[in-house]
């Protein structure tokens, strides 16, 4: 037998889903597997799915109060006796080694204290580990290009992770009606450790209901990840600028997206060329262009995709 290994489910109003999450733990070829669901409805929503699963979920937690992604895993790692950590979303599912190989993984390496694979994403298709997400993965996450690491493919150190707790929240500064998202956990846990992988794709993501993770929120989660990084962003001056540059112009296009015409997307624009480091000039030919809409800012692109390409 191996090293224990907790699975933390928290779950929020999908009863429908969560049994397939739940069965796929159960599947597992590795030894010895703890699960636990928390319900996180603030109801007891998910108490018939927790009845009928009793001899299979090692800790059913029901909380008293809705508090978000963070706070429902968070109290699962607090109930946990795992040495190892895997998270799993109530919609997504592992395939029957993702916990094994996974571990093998961890076991054999030492300084590795995040271990993860490859995805299946929805109806997208396969999408497998990336040689620069491993050892020192700082610089990919503070890009926010890390995928397929992601918190339903990794398999985390007991002991890392807890370094990381309490698992980033809003703070008083902070104006966003949203929680931060995994990519935070991922800049903390590679402040502490290096990360390897399987080259195999052993975790469902659904995306039918990762639909938010676009747009404006994804947006608003970005900046505010930029926020809530901010010392070691100013540790990375250029990332930062990189990635503002970048988010800025596709949040502009976003709104001329869904009108002709935005002031919003003018000064997104404007921000974009003020961060944009290496190609200063394509990027002020849009701005200007998006003084007049979206026909203007399509016939920018492609004088964009013409001096870049020359």
């Amino acid at each position: 037998m191996g090293r224990k290994i907790s699975v933390i489910i928290p779950t929020h109003y999908r009863n429908d889903l969560l049994p397939t999450a739940i069965e796929s733990v159960a599947r597992q070829d590795y030894e010895p597997v703890e699960l636990i669901v928390v319900d996180d409805s603030g109801e007891g929503y998910a108490e018939p799915v927790l009845s009928e699963y009793d001899e299979v979920i090692d800790r059913p937690i029901i909380k008293e109060e809705n508090e978000g992604w963070q706070a429902a895993y968070t109290t699962g790692i607090e109930q946990s006796t795992g040495e190892y950590i895997q998270f799993l979303d109530d919609d997504d599912y592992l395939y029957e080694t993702k916990l094994k190989k996974t571990a093998n993984v961890l076991d054999q390496n030492p300084e590795v204290g995040v271990s993860y694979c490859g995805v299946v994403r929805g109806d997208e298709g396969d999408f497998y580990p990336k040689q620069e997400v491993s050892g020192h993965f700082l610089e990919p996450a503070l890009r926010f290009q890390t995928f397929p690491m992601w918190t339903g493919s990794m398999l985390m150190e007991r002991e890392v992770l807890c370094d990381c707790l309490p698992m980033a929240g809003m703070g008083e500064e902070d104006d966003l009606d949203i929680e931060l998202g995994d990519t935070d956990l991922k800049i903390e846990l590679a402040k502490r450790t290096k990360a390897d992988y399987v080259d195999e794709c052993l975790t469902f993501y659904r995306q039918e209901g990762n639909k938010l993770w676009t747009g404006k929120r994804r947006f608003k989660k970005i900046l505010q990840n930029i926020r809530h990084q901010k010392d070691i962003y100013n540790q990375y001056p250029e990332i930062r600028r990189d990635l503002l540059a970048e988010w800025y112009e596709r949040q502009g296009r976003n709104y001329l997206n869904e009108q002709i015409w935005s002031a919003q997307a003018i000064q997104c624009f404007i921000k974009s060329a003020y961060y944009e480091r290496k190609q200063k000039f394509p990027r002020i030919i849009e701005t200007l262009a998006a003084i007049l809409g979206r026909p203007g800012v399509m016939s920018a692109v492609r004088v964009k995709r013409t001096l870049l390409d020359g």
